[in-house]
């Protein structure tokens, strides 16, 4: 096997093949210290209990049981976390996911065209600690080659506003992919704007990317952390400056926080590889307070010079004779407004993919070139405006829109003037909520709930439960049958009263709940199906252990019922899950949210109605599967609450189905996806929103 890079990553790989299986032992101890406690209970209670009070056989037999699920799953682990350590084939599988991402975020950056411009750029040195071998120039097209010379491989890419940083980088990644070896690192991009920087700054790119892997491409955990232990994952951190979105970010900002842990990013004793990306502006400031990416080239992208700018339109555009009078008043105006505007690779695709769209039906062009040189946009600042306030109504009509335009620009710019707002600036701190700090570009559609407010979205779900449960408390205490004993009687007055005080604090005090998921489909492939298996076993295992201990006080049949509660919840739904996409958050916190409430409801009526009868278990089922499915898909009820205090009769309207919407927004090429949110297509679309929220 060849080993690519250097020696060092196969001795990395060959390390981490061996992490996975010295831990199986653990399995086999908690196994036999079950059964040494079934003997126990078996011993203690054998010749002391009647069969009336407790089972001492049945309890001996669930131990035994329990016993031999745990080694079970130990079995299953261990022969899971052999396949998923196969870290070569897992980067194999990365490298294929990440191809098809990043070509489809060209394709959306390019304005839905193949056609790049092939910007330059310079080296720019450090005042020290730079990469060695860097050339002192570079094009687009000669990207991956300048990459590969550097030593260590650490990139810093900066540029105006507009220059195609994003592109650059995506050049470089897959360039990277097409010319990968088996052992090379997968080149994956990530947004900075959403790292954590609270972590310390030795594990916080680890952290994040391996976090940002099971997320984004769905593979487990262990596979991640394995691929990020090898050095088998090169981030590659997209959009520094908007960290922080002031043009002066300090040494305690979190952009600089960000530049400290890359630099604690270690590959053994060398710095670890990596590729950012980040505005002239800010990257400068962070440098005046002594704070750079050590071991890495910077380079900065140059203007797109005149006779690149015209050889773009003229190759873009399907009509050369309609661009004449700008491409003229270009060559005339030398450094005016026009020349300017049309100076970065973002307005140059901005003004093609307005101006070059042509009604579906007739065939005739939407609009004119001619108008950019209207003598009225006489500044830079209004050929821009112009062009962008074009763009809506313009891919509205071209990609059929299911909605006016007008409403499509009113939706946008409510959520654009939303992340406005949650951006800091040098008066006004970010927002924060919940000690969380909302993002000033990221539009995840189960985190946007702050938008319709920070009260009502979380007293509507502790009301909801505090009518419910007086409903079920109420007829606890007036239809319980008499024949239930003392103990009986006080365990479901308990249940009724008790429990509320429970849980309506934690609804109303957890801001940032947990995602639920019934995910069946991802049980047809053999690790889902291996997943859901080891799910089970535990949460049987649970419910077993459940069962024994409510047995003793509520008899074999309520014991039954609540072990079988137990683990069909936990078996089948499982929190702190990670969405692969923008809308699988508020889906599985849906299904997750039904499948415990039906699971722990029908559990419940049943132990219930088996000893009070069918009216009064379906009662309790219903109202404790109303509460279990509320309190475990919270997260997707905060995000319909968001949706109802939104509407029409409200200041920030937004569609009923507003993941839909997004989505369309997405393939109209108006936002583009970030791991599990939206982003706007260029952060000068989101701030010409903000500024005109309205048409």
């Amino acid at each position: 096997m060849q080993c690519g890079a250097s020696n060092g990553r196969c001795a990395r790989l060959v390390a981490v093949y061996g992490l996975g299986m010295g831990r199986v032992g653990w399995y086999t101890v908690a196994g036999l210290a079950l059964l040494v406690t079934a003997c126990l209970v078996a011993a203690r209670t054998w010749a002391g209990t009647s069969a009336g009070q407790f089972d001492p056989v049945g309890a001996v037999i669930a131990l035994a049981s329990l016993a031999v699920s745990v080694v079970a799953l130990g079995l299953a682990v261990r022969a899971q976390r052999h396949t998923d350590t196969d870290v070569i084939d897992a980067a194999a599988r990365l490298a294929v996911a990440v191809r098809a991402v990043e070509a489809e975020a060209r394709r959306q950056l390019l304005g839905g065209h193949d056609r790049t411009i092939d910007v330059e750029f310079t080296l720019q040195p450090a005042q020290a600690h730079n990469a060695a071998r860097a050339p002192t120039k570079g094009t687009l097209e000669e990207v991956l080659a300048y990459y590969r010379r550097l030593r260590p491989r650490r990139l810093v890419i900066t540029g105006e506003g507009g220059s195609g940083k994003t592109v650059l980088g995506i050049e470089l990644i897959l360039g990277l992919l097409n010319k990968r070896a088996a052992t090379d690192p997968v080149p994956v991009r990530l947004s900075a704007a959403a790292v954590d920087t609270s972590r310390p700054p030795e594990s916080a790119i680890g952290d994040w990317l391996a976090e940002h892997l099971v997320r984004t491409y769905r593979l487990a955990e262990a596979t991640a952390r394995e691929l990020v232990a090898a050095r088998m994952v090169l981030p590659v951190l997209d959009g520094l400056d908007e960290m922080d979105a002031v043009d002066d970010p300090g040494y305690s900002s979190r952009a600089a926080q960000t530049i400290r842990a890359c630099n604690a990013y270690l590959d053994g004793a060398d710095k670890g590889s990596l590729v950012l990306t980040c505005r002239i502006d800010q990257y400068e400031a962070l440098e005046r307070t002594r704070e750079w990416v050590r071991d890495a080239a910077r380079v900065e992208i140059c203007p797109v010079r005149l006779p690149k700018a015209r050889e773009f339109l003229i190759g873009r555009v399907s009509d050369e004779g309609r661009w004449q009078p700008v491409l003229t008043a270009m060559c005339r105006s030398g450094n005016r407004p026009l020349a300017r505007a049309l100076s970065t690779p973002w307005r140059l695709t901005l003004a093609a993919t307005v101006y070059d769209q042509r009604d579906l039906a007739t065939g005739a062009y939407l609009h004119d070139p001619a108008e950019l040189v209207d003598p009225r946009l006489d500044s830079e600042n209004k050929i821009r405006d112009h062009l962008l306030g074009l763009l809506i109504p313009t891919l509205a009509a071209v990609h059929r829109s299911p909605y006016p335009a007008d409403h499509v620009h009113r939706w946008l710019g409510v959520l654009a003037l939303y992340l406005h707002n949650n951006t800091p600036t040098a008066t006004q701190p970010a927002r924060t909520v919940g000690g969380r700090t909302l993002s000033g570009t990221d539009l995840v559609l189960h985190e946007l709930w702050p938008l319709a407010g920070t009260r009502l979205p979380r007293a509507i779900p502790v009301l909801i439960v505090a009518a419910a449960w007086s409903c079920f408390a109420a007829y606890m205490l007036t239809h319980l049958p008499t024949g239930f004993s003392l103990r009986a009687q006080m365990v479901g007055v308990t249940s009724a009263w008790l429990v509320p005080p429970m849980l309506l604090p934690w609804l109303w005090k957890t801001l940032w709940p947990p995602v639920s998921k019934l995910d069946l489909p991802q049980v047809r492939p053999q690790p889902g199906r291996r997943q859901l298996i080891s799910q089970l076993v535990v949460g049987l295992a649970a419910g077993i252990a459940v069962g024994l201990a409510t047995g003793i006080a509520a008899g074999l049949t309520g014991g039954l019922a609540a072990g079988l509660a137990v683990g069909l919840t936990v078996g089948l739904t499982n929190e702190n899950h990670s969405p692969a996409g923008p809308h699988e958050a508020v889906r599985s916190s849906i299904a997750g949210g039904l499948a415990a409430g039906l699971a722990f409801g029908l559990a419940a009526g049943l132990a219930f109605g088996l000893a009070a009868g069918l009216t009064a278990g379906l009662t309790v089922g219903l109202m404790t599967g109303l509460v279990t499915g509320l309190a475990a898909g919270l997260t997707s009820f905060r995000y319909m609450v968001l949706l109802l205090g939104t509407r029409r009769w409200s200041s920030q309207p937004l569609p009923w189905w507003l993941g839909r919407f997004l989505q369309w927004s997405y393939r109209a090429g108006l936002v583009r996806i970030a791991g599990t949110g939206y982003q706007f297509r260029h952060r000068e679309l989101q701030e010409y929103l903000a500024r005109h929220p309205t048409p």
